[in-house]
Formats: C-alpha cells, sequence, structure tokens
C-alpha cells in the first residue's frame, strides 16, 4: 500500500512537471516566434559590411546626440544607469535586440575589450533590449546569460526590459541588427557601427576611441 502511495505521488508530481514545462515550452513559443520570423532575414544578411559612421559624417543624425538614458539591473544584479555610469570614460555600448544578432555585437565588442579593456579610461557595456512582456520571463533568460557569459563581464551586461520602441525611434534603429555606439566621457555618441564589424571598421573605431581618450 505504502508502494502504491508513494508511486501515486510520484505520477502526480512527474504531471505536475509535465505540465510545468508544457506552459513554458507554449510561453517561449508565443513571445519568441514574431522575433524569429523577423530575424530570418538577418542570416542571409549575415555577410554584409558593417555601416561605419564616422565623427566627421554629417549623414547620421546620431552623431552628437548624448545616447539615450538607459537604467535597469546588470547581471550582477546591481543596478545601473546608462550613460551616467560610464561618464568620464570613453566607452562603447552595444546593443541588440534579437539572440540572432549577438554574434553581430560580439564581432564589436571583443576587439574592442582585447585592446581597451585593461585601460582605466576606456569601458563598454552589451545592452540586450527586450520588451517588457519578457520580464516576467527574466530570471529564465538572465540566468542563461549568467551561464554562458564569464563572470568578469557580468558588471558589463544590462539588459533592458522595457519600452523597446522608444529606442528604436531615438536612434533610428532596424531590430534586424546590432549597433555599436562610441560614446566621449559625457555619454555623446562620436562613432557607430552596425551589423559586422570588418578590418577597416573596426580600424575606425579603434582610432575615434584613442582620439576621444586624449
Amino acid at each position: 500500500m505504502a508502494a502504491n502511495i508513494m508511486k501515486s505521488s510520484t505520477t502526480r508530481h512527474l504531471s505536475a512537471l509535465g505540465v510545468y514545462y508544457l506552459l513554458v515550452s507554449i510561453l517561449l513559443i508565443f513571445f519568441y516566434t514574431p522575433h524569429n520570423l523577423m530575424a530570418q532575414n538577418t542570416t542571409k544578411e549575415k555577410q554584409q559590411s558593417a555601416r561605419p559612421n564616422t565623427m566627421t559624417e554629417k549623414t547620421n543624425p546620431n552623431i552628437g546626440k548624448k545616447f539615450p538614458e538607459v537604467k535597469d539591473d546588470s547581471l550582477e544584479k546591481n543596478p545601473v544607469s546608462l550613460p551616467d555610469a560610464a561618464r568620464g570614460k570613453v566607452t562603447l555600448i552595444a546593443v541588440a535586440f534579437l539572440r540572432e544578432s549577438q554574434s553581430q555585437i560580439d564581432s564589436w565588442l571583443e576587439p574592442f575589450v582585447e585592446r581597451f579593456g585593461n585601460k582605466q579610461d576606456f569601458t563598454f557595456y552589451e545592452v540586450p533590449m527586450l520588451h517588457w512582456g519578457y520580464k516576467f520571463m527574466r530570471f529564465m533568460i538572465d540566468g542563461g546569460m549568467r551561464a554562458g557569459i564569464p563572470q568578469q563581464k557580468h558588471k558589463h551586461v544590462v539588459t533592458m526590459y522595457g519600452d523597446v520602441e522608444k529606442y528604436i525611434k531615438a536612434l533610428n534603429l532596424d531590430l534586424r541588427n546590432g549597433y555599436a555606439f562610441l560614446l566621449d566621457q559625457e555619454g555623446i555618441i562620436r562613432w557607430e557601427g552596425q551589423g559586422f564589424s570588418t578590418p577597416e571598421t573596426l580600424k575606425a573605431l579603434f582610432e575615434n576611441a584613442e582620439r576621444l581618450a586624449k
């Protein structure tokens, strides 16, 4: 009898887990499907060169504009307000809206960190931007990021859960692309790149960063 009770309890427990994982799967499909459909074109454009925007380019309205305020918690679970948190330093902020854009922003961040990561006049932030509707899944999303990102970089990753459209309009962004914004010590955008970096655009990024630090 005891064995039957234990078996029944175990069965109910497994059924409950099954329902839980089913609900999570449905929610993930519901929230991620629109983004995945939108991101199909990203794969086709993977070889597209980044658009370099230098400090002197007049055609980019973002140059000379203060980076819009982003307030949220870092992966260290500490509140961060950008660009104020980087005030006094030359800063690279990499922004992405889709998981498929991660390799794009990595192509900017990794070379920048390798070159300037140990210099006190420079810093960097990775800012994934997600609609506020994802916030109830934050423990899963941030937990996955913490598991996949080295701990020493957790303070540099600030996932924004909120009004994504506000930033898209303010900076004239395309959801399908990742972006690299180089800010001066006052939080003003002085250079911008998008998509995948190239040797030429990385050279421009480094030259502008070094000029700003002088």
